[in-house]
């Protein structure tokens, strides 16, 4: 699955970048990346086959960094515009499960670019995720989660 996203990530980068539009909406570091997941919408009345598939677009530095000494990390994350949900993201390290960060609600087009994590981890390179957590903005309900794998530098 976290293969999947990458190419799919990578893939809409370099969609974007021939495209040029997202590159004047979101002004983050070069190693920022887009992802896209496919959500299946349904309709009363269809059956599982007439589904039409919608696209939820994700944003995250996939090689954060953060000081030993401090706890403020530039993740990147952010909801684009185009979105219809909100999201909420939360940084797990892969190894021992444990979360570093979640972020508050975040609708469409809004970002923050750096995060305060609560704990930091020791110095070095540590494979994390980035869950996404897909709400619909009328129940309030989580839709789906979506994982984006990323490689927290401590230094």
């Amino acid at each position: 699955m976290a293969g999947l996203i990458i190419t799919l990530a990578s893939m809409l980068t370099a969609y974007c970048l021939q495209r040029g539009s997202k590159e004047s909406t979101y002004q983050f570091a070069e190693d920022a990346k887009d992802g896209e997941y496919v959500l299946p919408t349904h309709v009363p009345g269809q059956s599982e086959d007439q589904k039409e598939p919608s696209y939820f677009v994700i944003q995250v530095n996939v090689g954060p960094t953060v000081s030993r000494g401090g706890k403020r990390c530039n993740l990147m994350i952010g909801n684009p515009a185009e979105n219809e949900q909100y999201v909420k993201v939360k940084l797990i390290l892969d190894d021992t499960g444990e979360k570093l960060f979640c972020s508050e609600i975040l609708k469409p087009g809004e970002r923050n670019a750096y995060v305060e994590l609560e704990r930091v981890p020791e110095a070095g390179e540590h494979n994390a995720t980035a869950v996404f957590m897909v709400y619909d903005p009328d129940s309030m309900e989580q839709m789906t989660e979506i994982d984006a794998g990323v490689l927290l530098t401590v230094e």
